[in-house]
């Protein structure tokens, strides 16, 4: 089956920020506007919450390599669907929108590994 084909999953942040704090090592790319945090295998992904902001960091052994810190109350939906770039690696896109209702734009982005949908045997391994 063509995975680009898929239709999009709609859900909302706090759903979806549940799911990815049990999803870190599927996280191959996230970013805002004007940063992009890219997976490594010498890097590890660590996701917080602190005064009402989501932090996402990727860190090298203890040290702190990046982080990007969300607004998750800005977020009004969230879509996961086949990520067009890679879609045939079986890749998917989440876009979290934020802005007027009748607007809404892009405002931060993952790219996973995998769907919401149970990957087999991949907890606690690096994609």
């Amino acid at each position: 089956m063509d995975t680009l084909s898929q239709p999009t999953r709609t859900l909302n942040f706090d759903a979806f920020w549940r799911w990815l704090q049990e999803h870190t090592n599927c996280i191959l790319r996230c970013g805002s506007a004007d940063t992009t945090l890219f997976d490594h295998d010498d890097f590890h992904w660590v996701l917080m919450e602190e005064e009402r902001q989501h932090v996402v960091q990727v860190l090298k052994g203890k040290s702190l390599v990046a982080e990007m810190v969300m607004a998750g109350r800005e977020v009004t939906e969230v879509t996961l669907s086949a990520d067009p770039e890679t879609g045939s690696e079986g890749h998917f896109l989440v876009e979290l929108f934020g802005g007027p209702k009748e607007d809404p734009q892009v405002i931060y982005h993952f790219i996973m590994a995998h769907g919401m949908e149970p990957a087999a045997g991949h907890q606690g391994f690096k994609h």
